[in-house]
């Protein structure tokens, strides 16, 4: 497996610790979507065991979406995204559990269109924060 030099890994650390969380937001999702991608096409192909190792990191981002919920700011919209997390959780689960790539092609679908929807949501909200510190000289 290839090993990232110590001056790789400081770039990557500094690059997602400095990064706007919109960015890393679209970011998680477009590894999400590429995991799923895998592990659908590992499923087809009956690589088991690379099945296993891409829907575990879909798993993995998708149960890191829940806690990064804060409930605090938007009790409504957590309720409902994590909601929607925990179904997709539950699909990848048994779609691994039965080898089944029909119980996860749904759930990609739903992946890239609220991948979407964030993208949007990020694309207004720097708008709106360039708009506001440029109104403010």
């Amino acid at each position: 497996m290839y090993k990232l030099s110590y001056q790789q890994q400081a770039y990557k650390r500094i690059n997602v610790e400095t990064a706007n969380p919109g960015r890393v937001l679209i970011t998680l999702y477009d590894a999400l979507i590429k995991f799923t991608r895998q592990g659908i096409e590992q499923i087809e192909k009956r690589d088991l065991g690379g099945k296993g190792i891409s829907l575990g990191r879909a798993y993995a981002i998708i149960a890191e979406f829940i806690h990064a919920l804060d409930y605090e700011k938007a009790p409504e919209l957590c309720n409902n995204l994590e909601m929607i997390y925990n179904f997709w959780l539950e699909q990848i689960a048994e779609a691994n559990n039965a080898i089944d790539a029909g119980q996860i092609k749904p759930i990609l679908s739903q992946m890239e269109n609220m991948r979407q929807t964030w993208s949007e949501a990020v694309t207004q909200s720097t708008i709106e924060s360039a708009s506001a510190a440029g109104g403010q000289r």
